[in-house]
């Protein structure tokens, strides 16, 4: 564990010039970075599924729901079920205060907390993501202050010592942050320094893993589908403009037009483009042909858009609302996509408590304390229909649930005094009428005679 706040994974240069394909992106491109990335060379390809992301607004969309709702959820640090609370409550409390202190350092290019969980969750795409973190002592501990975005294009794999490793990488040569640390395994820094967050999508070749693989042809093909939808709506607005010049074959028509009539009747079409009006030769004839859309641009865009939502959300209905009657099987997609959701709140988790907790747990309590672990709530929304019919059959069967937990369940605050408020209102318990005064009856002794009849006559 560093001991004093060292950063190292600066920006450099060529991160402000990455190599794009753009209108190079042809199948033979996407080809070659895909050889490329299975030898371990990840920096092209990582450039790709960055282009992809950003040119593609539908998987850019789905992308961010998966990764914010993962990262924006409220999380929960707690002590496993196996550990003691009077060994573990400083770990807890260490953990606890390390993930609320990180923020981002003015004038820095820092991530906040939740800032982080998402640059790690980009994973979800390219297989792999990392972190630094910069220490910094308050008081007796050491705990983490800063987080930096490591770009998955310098993380690259190798095999040469049969075994695959992810390696910290830099093409460039000269003074750079990189320059200290070329080629060095990720597993030879000190435990602590970098979060690294894998994905197992395949499970099979480390290269291949992440969603990328399973998207990057449909996002290619939506691209040239919308690029060719494009230059058709263009032609179809204009029409195609066809010019016709005499040939002397018809008797009936024009002599054969010349070379200039020729030329002329080109310069006049080219001026078209651009404007509304032209000039041209008499003895020439103009047509203009238009032509229908019959939707087949339309159908692939969509054909692609539905195939990237399927895997990364678990279906299409999560992402577009489909026809009229669908809510049942958007019901389906949506608990899909919590299935997902869950999966990656799991594994996040994993590595927080890996990378981040057990080095602070161990630096400053020692290897014998209990490390801590974080659980994310990605619990799928409640139908509040469904919930109030759950809670009213509980209540027919006798259960009794506090007025304030259902308004805090519900978000529901409490009237105050002198508010309107709207719905049933309570109803003041009935108060028994005062009885009426009358005269004080004494109360009957067995002893006491009642009567006359009741004394005997002795004489």
């Amino acid at each position: 564990m560093p001991s004093t706040a060292r950063h190292i994974t600066t920006p450099s240069p060529q991160d402000r010039f990455q190599r794009r394909l753009g209108a190079g992106l042809t199948p033979q491109a996407i080809t070659s970075v895909q050889r490329e990335a299975d030898m371990g060379r990840m920096a092209r390809w990582a450039d790709l599924l960055d282009e992809i992301r950003q040119g593609d607004p539908h998987l850019h969309g789905d992308l961010s729901k998966r990764e914010l709702s993962v990262a924006g959820a409220e999380w929960e640090v707690r002590l496993p079920a196996s550990a003691s609370k009077r060994e573990g409550n400083r770990a807890l409390r260490l953990c606890q205060d390390a993930m609320a202190s990180i923020d981002v350092r003015p004038g820095t290019l820092g991530l906040s907390m939740r800032g982080a969980l998402q640059h790690l969750l980009t994973a979800t795409l390219h297989g792999r993501s990392a972190a630094e973190v910069v220490y910094a002592r308050d008081g007796r501990y050491l705990l983490p202050r800063e987080l930096y975005a490591i770009h998955p294009r310098r993380l690259s794999w190798s095999n040469e010592a049969a075994d695959w490793k992810l390696y910290l990488y830099d093409e460039t040569t000269g003074d750079t942050p990189f320059a200290r640390f070329p080629g060095a395994a990720l597993d030879s820094f000190q435990r602590g320094k970098l979060l690294v967050h894998t994905t197992r999508t395949f499970g099979t070749y480390p290269t291949r893993e992440g969603l990328g693989r399973a998207v990057v042809w449909y996002s290619a093909f939506k691209r040239w589908s919308v690029r060719d939808w494009l230059a058709f709506a263009e032609w179809s607005g204009r029409g195609m403009r066809v010019g016709k010049y005499a040939t002397g074959r018809d008797p009936t028509k024009p002599a054969r037009a010349n070379d200039e009539d020729v030329d002329a009747l080109h310069d006049a079409l080219d001026a078209m483009s651009s404007t509304v009006s032209t000039v041209i030769p008499d003895v020439t004839d103009l047509e203009v042909i238009t032509a229908q859309d019959n939707g087949v641009h339309a159908e692939l865009v969509k054909l692609c858009n539905g195939e990237m939502s399927k895997v990364v959300l678990g279906g299409t209905l999560v992402s577009d609302p489909g026809d009229r009657g669908a809510r049942s099987l958007g019901e389906v997609h949506l608990r899909a996509m919590y299935q997902l959701l869950a999966w990656d709140a799991a594994t996040l988790a994993d590595t927080i408590r890996r990378d981040l907790f057990a080095p602070i747990v161990r630096v400053n309590l020692g290897d014998r304390a209990p490390v801590p672990e974080i659980a994310f709530n990605v619990e799928p929304p409640e139908d509040a229909k469904v919930r109030a019919e759950r809670l009213d059959l509980y209540m027919k069967h006798g259960l009794t649930v506090p007025a304030s937990w259902l308004r805090d369940m519900e978000g529901i605050p409490d009237p105050a005094p002198g508010d309107e408020v709207v719905g049933p209102q309570p109803v003041a318990p009935a108060t028994k009428p005062a009885p009426t005064s009358t005269p004080a009856t004494p109360k009957r002794d067995a002893t006491m005679p009642t009567g006359d009849s009741d004394v005997s006559d002795e004489g």
